[in-house]
Order: C-alpha cells, then structure tokens, then sequence
C-alpha cells in the first residue's frame, strides 16, 4: 500500500493501519536521530518522540510530496527541540574529542563504515545535516530544500563544500 493510501486511510478511520507506516520509517527515523545526537538511547526516545507527534497530528496531514520529507521535518523539529531543552551546544558537541569517539564506536556497530562516519562528524552542522538527508536518507535537492526551510542554490553549495572537506579527510590517515 502506497503511502497516500495508507494515510488517506488512517485519516478516515483505520488507526491500525499506523503500525504500518511507523515499521516502514521507523528504521531512517532512528538512524536519522542517531546521526544527530550520537547516542542509541537519545535516539530511541527522539524517534519515539517523533512518531507521537506524528500520531498527534496525522489528521492535519495534507499530502506535499513525500511522506518521508515529512517524518525528518518532525525529526529535526524534535531532535532541535531537545537539544534546545537541555541546553546542548552542538558546536561544543562537535568539539568534544570524547563525544566525537563515542560517536564512532556506536557508528561502527551500527554500519562498518566507521571512516565515512568520522569524516561526517568534522562536518559544520549545516553540512553534515544535508549530506545526511541526501545520502543516508535518500532525499532530493529539493525535498531537502523543503525540509531545512532553505534554498535550492544553499543546499547544493552546502553539499558540494561538506563533500570536498570530506574528500579532504578522507585523504588522511588521522582524523583526531
């Protein structure tokens, strides 16, 4: 079942049918939060959090394009929102050498790319987060346009810069 479908018919009764389309996105919503926050735990309780606000809302839905654009808005929203909340600088975050190898050890379990990972974390936020959204999360340009609230030339000229610093570190033995 497409996921118009799906959502035209939970917004028409059929509550059950949630179950569906939270195991379809339940998986990228962790992984995106994962990325964002870099502990498991965080992660689970924001994806949790995201898929109840979703829940809340779903009724307001109105289709835009994809529903999945839609999820990581919530994500971002949330995992903002937390950081906010707890008053968590993610340029501090990001200079934390031990954050930055917590980050690593939990990446490495999660997929074997643990170089990728660690290139992706020396990102600016703004950089790593489009680079996250175009790569991880398999969005377009423009959905991530959409999403970030940011024009398409900023995007690109977000992703081209994140991809050449990454290329740089890539070329580098050491990244700490």
């Amino acid at each position: 079942m497409e996921d118009e479908e799906l959502i035209h018919n939970i917004q028409h009764g059929e509550k059950e049918l949630l179950e569906l389309l939270i195991q379809k996105y339940y998986d990228d919503i962790y992984r995106f939060c994962y990325y964002k926050t870099g502990n498991a735990s965080i992660s689970y309780d924001l994806t949790q959090e995201t898929f109840l606000k979703l829940i809340k809302y779903i009724g307001n839905y109105k289709d835009k394009g994809k529903f999945k654009s839609y999820l990581i808005t919530i994500a971002i929203n949330v995992c903002n929102s937390y950081f906010y909340k707890n008053n968590i600088n993610l340029e501090e975050l990001d200079s934390n050498q031990n954050y930055k190898q917590n980050i690593s050890n939990e990446l490495e379990k999660i997929e074997e790319k643990d170089i990728v990972v660690q290139a992706l974390n020396r990102l600016p936020e703004k950089q790593k987060e489009v680079i996250i959204l175009k790569y991880y999360e398999d969005l377009k340009i423009k959905d991530i346009s959409k999403i970030l609230d940011e024009k398409i030339p900023t995007i690109k000229s977000r992703l081209k810069q994140g991809l050449e610093k990454m290329s740089r570190y890539l070329g580098k033995e050491e990244f700490f």
